[in-house]
């Protein structure tokens, strides 16, 4: 036999396998772009907890400075309303802030009216 006649035997095409062996390659290449897909949800959610961590830590700080910063703008006579209401973090911060020395307040007034009975 020849090489000719040896290619011939063993190259046989079957439209059933082939199409078989592009279905299978596209079932891994899906599965490997779910799974991918799924690290990249994974690593941003993580991601996103970091960021929130951060922001949590560092908000007693903010907190300080968007007082003094209040405080300094009252004794310049200037109006902070417009300074706070500039941007979220500036609003959602002065919020907490006032909730906290309105829960002092009630705090101190409390054991001020229990401390005169």
């Amino acid at each position: 036999m020849s090489v000719l006649q040896k290619l011939e035997r063993s190259v046989k095409f079957n439209p059933q396998q082939f199409n078989l062996d592009f279905e299978l390659k596209d079932e891994e290449q899906e599965q490997l772009q779910e799974k991918r897909d799924f690290e990249e949800k994974e690593k941003n959610k993580l991601q996103e907890e970091e960021l929130k961590k951060e922001e949590n830590d560092n908000l007693g700080i903010y907190m300080k400075n968007l007082f003094f910063k209040i405080l300094e703008m009252l004794l310049d006579k200037e109006n902070p309303i417009p300074y706070i209401m500039e941007n979220e973090r500036r609003q959602f911060t002065f919020a907490l802030m006032i909730l906290i020395i309105g829960g002092l307040l009630l705090f101190l007034s409390n054991l001020m009216i229990n401390q005169s009975n």
